[in-house]
This record gives C-alpha cells, sequence and structure tokens, in this order.
C-alpha cells in the first residue's frame, strides 16, 4: 500500500486524496499544560476558549505519532509546515529512522514543504496524482522535489500577534499594523521563513497587493487555493479577483483548523500557489 501523510498545518483530514490513503498527524497548541489538538473535529468555540487571553505555544508531532501513522506501508509520502517554523520534519524523520529499522523494505519520503496551510496540500495532492498514474517511488520523490520549489504560500493578515509572539514575525512589524490597522501580505520565503512583503489599508487593496506579487513571482495562472479563518467572503473575493485577471484559473477555497487559524487569526487568508519554473 502508497500512503500520504500530511501533518495538520495541511489542513487535509480526508482519508483518502484522488483514492490514495491518507491520514493527518496533529500539531498541537499548548497553554499552561494544556493541550488543543489540532484535528478534524476542531471546535471553534472550544478554540476560542483555550487561547483567550493566555499565552499559547505550539507544539509538533511527536516521533510516535509519525511511526503510528505510517504504519505496515510500503511506500509512504510526507508532507510537513516549514521545518523552520516547526519540528515537525524533525519528528516525521526521527520516525522514519524508526520506522526503517523495523522494516527496512519501507520506502518513505519525508518532505520538508517550506509552506504551510493550502500550499503544503497542494504538494500532497500533486503526489497523489503522481501514484495515480502509477510513477515509481523514485520518480514521485523527483517530481516532487522540483514542483515543491515552484510552490509558493502567500498571506493576508489582518493582524500579526500570534505570529509576532511565538517569534515567526518581527514585533515591531506586527505593532505597525495593529496601530495603523493595516492588512500585511507576505509569503514563506525560499527557507521556509515568514517575510512581509507588502501593506495595505482595506481588503480591496490587500487584494491589489496581492495580486501585484503574484504578477511579480511569475504565477503559473492555472490554480489557487485559499484557505480563510472566519472569512469566506473575503475568500470569495479574493476568487473573483484573481479570476479576472486570470480567467481560465481553478480557485479553490477551503478553511484553516486550529493551528492555521491560530496564526492567520480573525479574518485572515493563506493563499496557495504554483509559480512558473
Amino acid at each position: 500500500m502508497r500512503k500520504i501523510i500530511t501533518d495538520s498545518a495541511a489542513n487535509l483530514f480526508a482519508d483518502q486524496i484522488n483514492g490514495v490513503p491518507h491520514q493527518s498527524v496533529a500539531l498541537s497548541l499548548t497553554s499552561g499544560g494544556q493541550r488543543f489538538a489540532d484535528t478534524p473535529d476542531f471546535d471553534r468555540g472550544a478554540f476560542a476558549v483555550f487561547t483567550a487571553g493566555k499565552v499559547i505555544k505550539t507544539a509538533c508531532p511527536s516521533a510516535e505519532q509519525y511511526l503510528a501513522a505510517y504504519g505496515r506501508a510500503t511506500e509512504v509520502f510526507v508532507f510537513t509546515i516549514s521545518a523552520a517554523t516547526s519540528g515537525s520534519y524533525n519528528a516525521a524523520r526521527l520516525a522514519q529512522s524508526m520506522a526503517q529499522e523495523i522494516r527496512p523494505e519501507q520506502k518513505i519520503a519525508v518532505f520538508d514543504t517550506k509552506v504551510a496551510g493550502p500550499a503544503q496540500r497542494m504538494l500532497a495532492q500533486e503526489a497523489s496524482k503522481l501514484i495515480q498514474a502509477g510513477a515509481s517511488f523514485t520518480e514521485i520523490v523527483t517530481q516532487i522535489t522540483a514542483v515543491s520549489q515552484q510552490t509558493k504560500v502567500f498571506f493576508v493578515l489582518k493582524t500579526l500577534n500570534n505570529l509576532a509572539n511565538n517569534g515567526r514575525i518581527n514585533k515591531a512589524v506586527a505593532k505597525l499594523a495593529q496601530v495603523l490597522k493595516i492588512n500585511v501580505i507576505g509569503w514563506a520565503d525560499e527557507q521556509g521563513e515568514v517575510q512581509s512583503l507588502a501593506k495595505a489599508r482595506g481588503e480591496k487593496g490587500a487584494r491589489k497587493a496581492l495580486l501585484q506579487l503574484l504578477a511579480e513571482h511569475n504565477f503559473d495562472g492555472q490554480r489557487l487555493v485559499i484557505d480563510h479563518a472566519d472569512n469566506l467572503a473575503g475568500a470569495l473575493a479574493l476568487q473573483a479577483a484573481v479570476q479576472a485577471q486570470y480567467p481560465t484559473c481553478q480557485v479553490e477555497i477551503g478553511t484553516c483548523n486550529a493551528l492555521c487559524r491560530f496564526y492567520a487569526e480573525q479574518g485572515g487568508l493563506m493563499i496557495g500557489a504554483q509559480m512558473k519554473g
């Protein structure tokens, strides 16, 4: 059996992707010894109570969680959130070593996607298509490695407090955005680090700035994936703006689960897109 594993930052919890077995491994949020797991039964009300007024830290899955997910699959393809922002990749690699001590014949590929959310999900979906097409393990690893270099995640955020408090972005940038009440548009760079690229007032200005950034970074105009944090209207407006500029572009809209919602915060958007090579 061939299997795809993602950590929960991919916002992907289906048992299959294009007919290929899939399993999500949960990241979590912690505070004062309490833990909130990023699982498919995510409860927004309970999440709001858990995070309200608390210092929240995020935690990666354990190697044992990954090892259990690998199971007895003959080939496993693992897609983790950027190693620059989480220990999930390192845990998955440790589990790879543990698994292959038990079953040396088991083939496991662990990808540090250097992205999160919708872009991470795009790579897992691409792997599923290659599996269904009958590509070999080596062919899939080679193809995904190439595609991942062109797959980017952008974000449009109304507040950066949680990113700043967890050391993902400069606190001065976060404070300025809060004071000026501006949207911050950014991405995860080639190292997977969160970087601010532009600032704009209002959602219309943010959409215009994002479209400009997509063009500047050679967006291929084929497919865009948007995950939102309680901002379906904003996601739909962005979809319309993208398709006005790229008429043949397929746009998929999803939602942020617990971890991505924590970082995107209320009203935030995460955007996955592939650039031209």
